[in-house]
């Protein structure tokens, strides 16, 4: 007599897959989500298009002034099919980015010089947006085996987040530093309104996204970036107070600070 015994592989593969399939039904929804809005504001100026050359073709001779408001409308409402435009092929780049598979390049690098460089490509925005940018990088180099651009990336990520956390203004500190079980990390601290601690865990969500503007996938590229090198990303936010998220990397030896 001979008992049947579930089989762990095959168990876990089978909880594996229905994960995926949660993820997948998960992102699909949000891509439909993100968009639904463009594609409704894409129509109802077709829509609108039409009607006033329909209308303008029902006329013998149009008044001149009729006619020249027609063409300010119509100048109007094709700006903002060009930005909904825009819009779409943004969310599907965002998309594509996230879903598709990356081989990281890792080579040594300074995470120091990475976070430099990015602040001096960011202070720009910073400015713009009325936004303050300190740096503050440990005093030695704090080696690790990275793909920099990935890195670079995941941390853009990060500033733009803080920034659409203040559209009036603020500051964001970047600063480095070594922790004592050998890795590395990035502070990303604003001054915006903080994260309420229910939400805290589901802004890494992909298409999660409580802002205007963002497509929801900034937080959750980032993280995937920090698993993709054996780090993390953690939160540390307190309503009212800003928020810090702080990329954690696998350092390569070096000197404490």
């Amino acid at each position: 007599m001979t008992t049947d015994r579930p089989q762990p592989a095959r168990t876990d593969e089978a909880h594996l897959l229905a994960r995926q399939l949660v993820e997948l039904s998960a992102l699909t929804g949000g891509l439909a989500h993100e968009i639904r809005n463009p594609l409704s504001t894409l129509k109802v100026n077709l829509q609108l298009l039409d009607e006033d050359w329909a209308k303008l073709e029902t006329i013998d001779r149009p008044d001149p002034r009729e006619a020249q408001d027609v063409a300010r409308r119509s100048r109007r409402r094709i700006a903002s099919l060009v930005q909904e435009t825009h819009r779409l092929e943004r969310i599907l780049a965002d998309f594509l980015q996230f879903v598709g598979k990356r081989e990281l390049r890792l080579a040594d690098a300074d995470l120091n010089t990475l976070v430099s460089e990015m602040a001096d490509f960011y202070a720009p925005q910073a400015r713009a947006h009325g936004i303050a940018l300190e740096l503050h990088c440990t005093a030695n180099a704090l080696p690790c085996r990275v793909d920099a651009q990935a890195i670079k990336q995941a941390l853009l990520n990060l500033l733009i987040n803080a920034q659409q956390a203040m559209p009036g203004g603020g500051r964001i500190t970047l600063s480095t530093a070594r922790d004592d079980d050998g890795h590395v990390r990035i502070d990303v601290e604003d001054t915006g309104p903080g994260i309420d601690p229910a939400e805290q865990e589901d802004v890494f969500r992909a298409y999660y996204s409580t802002k205007k503007g963002g497509t929801g996938l900034g937080l959750a590229m980032a993280r995937r970036i920090a698993h993709e090198h054996g780090g993390d990303i953690t939160l540390a936010s307190t309503p009212g107070c800003g928020a810090r998220f702080s990329i954690r990397l696998p350092g390569r030896g070096g000197r404490h600070d």
